[in-house]
């Protein structure tokens, strides 16, 4: 089945860097597609078939890394629904990027995930025993500080913007001192939302795979939970998301005094991948204007548009 090219447009240096990951692999390039670029770029090389996954961020291989031995864990000895690598190898690119290789999930169209599906997975999640190996600690908003501090590469917004994100991370960080974690520590999966979920179809019934796992971490299990009440506010997917999540875990997060805390960081969260893309898609400038704009004055309400 074909997937939809999202946010897809393939450069030199994206193409080169795709070059190196399929030579060092031996899988053939040959009529590669670009389906996804956003944070990361994903590949479908159609004739294995197999998915290639370039991540280019801060600490790539050693979340590349953390991401694949999760993933192993889950899949082979927990029989966790979660994407499967399908090999260990961390392929480096360049002196920011990083390859994978991961099996190609066909997504059948015109048919998402709920959150009643992302929050089965979560309560099955978090339910598990720690696995056999140290994850990082779970640290909020270490990708947008990473990108803010680094001064060798271009992103889009000017010094008065950049002093206020930092001193924004501080405060939020103080205010998570503060907090009364109701759920308790655990591994968690650290970008929990809708659009990290997959269809299965190779299964029988069909099911739901969680994947991306770049940011799984040890940390509160709160964290999993607010991407939803997030896509509900700024997303536009309405109370009813979030309710039919919270009947299906079984805790309601708007009960919870922290929740605007939290909120407020998925908010920044949000930044990131728009940070380190406009300097090269100009097209995502206003995007990025709108979200900065809304988070300064504080318009918690506005609905954002998703990529």
């Amino acid at each position: 089945m074909a997937n939809p090219i999202r946010n897809a447009s393939a450069t030199t240096e994206m193409r080169n860097r795709l070059q190196t990951a399929c030579s060092h692999t031996g899988l053939p390039a040959s009529g590669a597609q670009l389906l996804h670029h956003y944070a990361n770029a994903v590949w479908l090389l159609p004739e294995h078939p197999a998915i290639i996954r370039i991540t280019d961020s801060a600490f790539a291989h050693q979340k590349a890394t953390t991401n694949i031995a999760v993933c192993r864990w889950l899949v082979q000895h927990q029989q966790f629904p979660a994407t499967a690598p399908l090999t260990t190898d961390v392929i480096p690119l360049d002196e920011h990027a990083v390859a994978t290789v991961w099996t190609y999930y066909p997504q059948p169209p015109d048919l998402s995930p709920t959150s009643t599906d992302l929050a089965g997975l979560l309560r099955q999640l978090h339910a598990l025993p720690s696995p056999p190996f140290e994850l990082p600690r779970w640290t909020a908003l270490t990708s947008l500080e990473g990108v803010l501090r680094d001064t060798t590469r271009p992103i889009a917004i000017d010094d008065s913007d950049r002093r206020w994100l930092l001193q924004r991370i501080d405060y939020l960080r103080d205010e998570l001192a503060r907090l009364d974690w109701r759920l308790g520590d655990g591994h968690i999966h650290g970008d929990a939302w809708a659009g990290n979920l997959l269809w299965n179809d190779t299964a029988n019934p069909r099911t739901v795979l969680l994947g991306d796992w770049d940011s799984v971490s040890w940390g509160p299990r709160e964290v999993d939970l607010i991407p939803t009440w997030h896509a509900a506010t700024r997303f536009g997917r309405g109370q009813q998301w979030s309710d039919d999540f919270a009947a299906e875990y079984g805790y309601d997060l708007a009960q919870w005094s922290g929740l605007p805390t939290l909120f407020a960081i998925r908010d920044l969260v949000q930044l990131v991948a728009l940070l380190r893309q406009v300097p090269r898609r100009p097209g995502l400038a206003g995007a990025l204007r709108q979200r900065l704009s809304d988070i300064r004055t504080a318009h918690g309400t506005a609905v954002w548009k998703s990529f």
